[in-house]
């Protein structure tokens, strides 16, 4: 993973396209908590932090809606950026994250982002019982 990111949602025409200038933060993670496999409509999201000024709205910024889950497993308030128009999730900012000017970019809406093996399982807890770990990852 080097350089210039792009990425985007699922609208054919007409979404959000963004780019992003810096590296990932921390390594690349799939959380298994209750909000993100139901956003998912899986098992998880697969997720890597970015500074948020490095993310840059190229078009569709109009199309960005938030939505504050308050129900947390840690108790904090947790926002959740997605499209409008296709519903994708493009990132989530949970309060520890936001203090820190990070974003939580799902790595599938990037370009090639769906290769992107994570090297940490968060709440493995609750993980579907007939899956198994992510081979070599930290499990927390």
């Amino acid at each position: 993973m080097s350089g210039k990111y792009t990425g985007k949602c699922l609208c054919e025409e007409g979404g959000i396209r963004f780019t992003i200038s810096a590296e990932p933060i921390d390594p690349v993670c799939t959380c298994y908590c209750g909000h993100c496999s139901k956003g998912a409509g899986g098992l998880g999201q697969v997720m890597v932090a970015f500074p948020e000024e490095s993310i840059d709205i190229e078009s569709g910024k109009e199309l960005i809606t938030t939505f504050t889950f308050k129900n947390t497993d840690s108790g904090k308030p947790k926002d959740k950026m997605f499209c409008k128009s296709c519903g994708v999730t493009l990132w989530t900012a949970p309060e520890h994250w936001k203090q820190l000017k990070q974003l939580l970019v799902r790595t599938p809406v990037l370009d090639g982002g769906i290769d992107w093996k994570p090297t940490v399982e968060l709440s493995t807890s609750k993980r579907a019982k007939w899956t198994s770990s992510v081979a070599g990852a930290a499990q927390q």
